[in-house]
């Protein structure tokens, strides 16, 4: 009798046991913040480095807002550059230059581990131990944008190609560089391969 009770203590000692050691390396993307009346929506198992609910929605609607922003400005760039919108090379310098400013680090570093795990976020759980990947694809943006404002800065002559667009000030359009709009491209592919790997729906 007392062999068998030494084999039941000892199962639960191991169960328990594991289950701990389990729990202390893995991740949940829910939001552990318990509701006012004291009751958790769901006991996460699995919870990544947490920082206060308060910073972490501070920090989702500050990268939503910065996102928008960037969504905008690539938007309003592209309209120039594509002559859907009368050219004016400081205006479309300016949209990448902000875009610039905006990426890399301003970028990578509104994404703390923490505000993963949110509510309402778009960032999807593949985000979770790929930061570094993330990281390069901010820094790849903002030499993108870079190159491109470099681009645009340039007053080529026809015979090194120049491309003439429309203005409202110049009847005779404004020459620009021909690779601006490989620059773009290569700016928008960057964009839109972090979205196919860390954006999905709002939770």
């Amino acid at each position: 009798m007392r062999h068998s009770k030494l084999i039941i203590v000892s199962f639960i000692i191991l169960f328990f046991g594991q289950f701990g050691s389990v729990h202390s390396f893995s991740f949940n993307f829910g939001d552990d913040d318990y509701p006012y009346y004291g009751v958790p929506y769901y006991r996460a198992w699995f919870a990544p480095p947490q920082i206060n609910s308060f910073d972490r929605s501070t920090m989702v609607d500050s990268r939503q807002r910065m996102m928008g922003y960037r969504d905008q400005t690539m938007k309003h760039l592209g309209e120039i550059i594509y002559n859907k919108d009368s050219f004016d090379r400081t205006v479309a310098i300016m949209l990448a230059r902000q875009i610039e400013l905006s990426a890399g680090n301003a970028l990578s570093n509104n994404f703390h581990p923490g505000a993963v795990a949110s509510f309402y976020s778009r960032t999807t759980p593949a985000f979770w131990g790929n930061e570094n990947k993330f990281k390069d694809n901010a820094e790849a943006l903002q030499a993108a944008a870079r190159d491109l404002a470099l681009e645009l800065e340039k007053r080529p002559t026809d015979e090194e190609g120049a491309v003439y667009l429309s203005s409202k000030d110049n009847s005779t359009g404004i020459p620009v560089s021909p690779k601006i709009w490989d620059k773009y491209n290569s700016m928008s592919a960057i964009c839109e391969s972090c979205h196919n790997n860390f954006r999905g729906p709002r939770w």
